[in-house]
């Protein structure tokens, strides 16, 4: 079953179900932001052993960062504590028992207490996060999403269509919702790993806004005196 054929709702509720018992998958540098898609090659026993039972269970994984790289190589490193929760939508099992998943975020969560269990990877109980809006709600970001949806535009111009720019213009001018707007705009454009925390871990939608639009006015002007950004 490919998780795209679950409806919204069933999304959520499994994701509010997972949260009891959250399968993690920890990386370094790595931040999934709710609504949009990673990628992920999963090749460690423990990761593989995680990817088998999400399946056939809920689907459901969280991707919360490690403090360094050389974290990877601990059996039970520190985990930043907030951190995106996503479903598995779509997978290619090899014969060896390695995957290939891409993994489409659905919320902000926070990781509470770790469960203690026989189980090779680590599960965490885990609470949603909620957003933070301003007075006024989204009406009140207008003028900056606005600016936003401009400097994309501005960026599509700028960079070759191999690149996503345009589609990534094209998918925002059509879109409504402030957050979700600022999430897939971090995840495209966004490419430092701590900055990329920075937008994660941001719950004011409009201070993450604000962030966003400094660092996607920053490639603009890069690309504005002939340099290639990191996009």
């Amino acid at each position: 079953m490919c998780a795209e054929r679950i409806a919204p709702q069933g999304k959520w509720a499994a994701l509010a179900s997972a949260c009891a018992a959250l399968k993690v998958f920890p990386l370094h540098g790595v931040a999934v932001l709710p609504g949009t898609p990673t990628p992920f090659h999963v090749f460690e026993p423990r990761y593989k052993a995680l990817v088998k039972d999400a399946l056939a269970g809920d689907r459901v994984v969280a991707i919360p960062a490690l403090y360094t790289k050389a974290d990877a190589q601990r059996l039970r490193p520190r985990l930043k504590p907030i951190c995106g929760a996503g479903i598995i939508e779509a997978e290619q099992e090899y014969p060896d028992g390695r995957y290939d998943i891409l993994v489409r975020g659905l919320a902000r969560v926070r990781l509470v207490e770790e469960h203690v269990t026989e189980k090779a990877y680590r599960e965490w109980k885990a609470e949603i996060l909620e957003e933070i809006w301003p007075q006024g709600g989204a009406a009140a970001l207008v003028p900056e999403l606005e600016a936003l949806r401009q400097l994309v535009y501005e960026l599509s111009t700028r960079l070759p269509a191999e690149s996503g720019a345009p589609q990534l213009a094209e998918a925002v001018a059509q879109m409504s919702d402030p957050s979700a707007i600022v999430d897939l705009v971090g995840a495209a454009v966004v490419s430092d790993p701590e900055s990329r925390q920075k937008v994660l871990e941001e719950l004011a939608v409009a201070r993450r806004l604000e962030y966003v639009l400094e660092e996607v006015a920053g490639v603009v002007l890069v690309l504005s005196k002939g340099k290639n950004p990191r996009v």
